[in-house]
């Protein structure tokens, strides 16, 4: 369950939040190559979903889901991968991790949003839970884990748990990160939710760890900035053929020119030797 930080007013002024914090990071050169078209995809493994930003289509559903070893929850393959192993590396370092929610189709979502809002109303609604189509739960790359026996399941608490600080550490050597960081609502349009863990592979994940972008808008931003710049010309023309110099049969022929051949005899050379640099040169050719 996702909890939206404002009603569409309040998401509003968190895009123009957003463009000033994306502006104030400098793209490391090292950045993995993308496609612009990837990046726009419903499929890839980076699309971008937000309150804001819909998928397209609305009611996209994943071709592939496989269930995630020991629970009934679904997720695509790669991400399905990655927690299970986090779920067992955290298990062996002390943690009962369990996963709470994982994909939830346009259908689902659409169904949950209308009973919020019927019961409690659209303004509230949209604090707790995403609108159909908004929600990131849809693309089968992320989950919702929780604690076992825990009272902080769902709750910001579940990030001060020695659990949810261990999921903060070393979710990127899974290639999840965690989508909704403390204090950055107004750059992703929902509150801290150090539950909830989104799929972007171990290369994108540790290239976004090392680029300092403290949410996923910010590192999409700057993938997007590198994918669309063209790709950089030669300073040098290629294939180019030489031109050859013609050089004069015998010394008799040097300091003579054919009129109209644009070259300069010696005399024209003494000339110019003289004249200042705002001066036109072309005085000095035969005509």
């Amino acid at each position: 369950m996702r909890l939206a930080s404002a009603i569409t007013s309040c998401i509003v002024s968190g895009l123009l939040v957003f463009s000033t914090a994306a502006a104030s990071f400098a793209a490391p050169e090292d950045l993995p190559q993308v496609e612009a078209g990837d990046l726009d995809d419903a499929s890839s493994l980076l699309a971008l979903i937000n309150p804001s930003t819909k998928l397209s289509p609305e009611d996209y559903t994943p071709k592939e889901l496989v269930s995630v070893a020991g629970t009934s929850y679904q997720l695509r393959p790669e991400a399905a991968d990655a927690v299970e192993d986090l779920v067992a590396d955290a298990r062996k370092a002390g943690h009962s991790i369990k996963v709470l929610s994982a994909f939830r189709s346009y259908q689902r979502q659409y169904s949950l949003f209308n009973q919020y809002q019927a019961k409690y109303g659209t303004a509230y609604a949209e604090r707790i839970s995403a609108r159909p189509g908004t929600s990131e739960h849809q693309l089968g790359l992320a989950a919702d884990l929780g604690y076992t026996n825990s009272q902080a399941e769902l709750k910001e608490a579940f990030g001060r748990t020695p659990a949810g600080q261990w999921i903060a550490k070393h979710a990127v050597d899974y290639g999840l990160i965690v989508r909704y960081p403390q204090g950055m609502e107004k750059i992703t349009g929902y509150k801290y939710e150090p539950w909830h863990v989104r799929y972007i592979g171990k290369e994108q994940a540790q290239a976004m760890a090392d680029s300092g972008a403290e949410t996923y808008e910010e590192y999409y931003s700057m993938l997007k900035d590198e994918a669309v710049k063209e790709p950089k010309k030669s300073q040098e023309p290629k294939n180019v053929p030489a031109v050859e110099q013609k050089k004069p049969e015998s010394e008799s022929d040097q300091g003579t020119a054919t009129p109209g051949s644009g070259v300069l005899k010696q005399e024209d050379l003494d000339v110019l030797r003289f004249l200042p640099p705002y001066r036109d040169w072309s005085f000095g050719f035969i005509p």
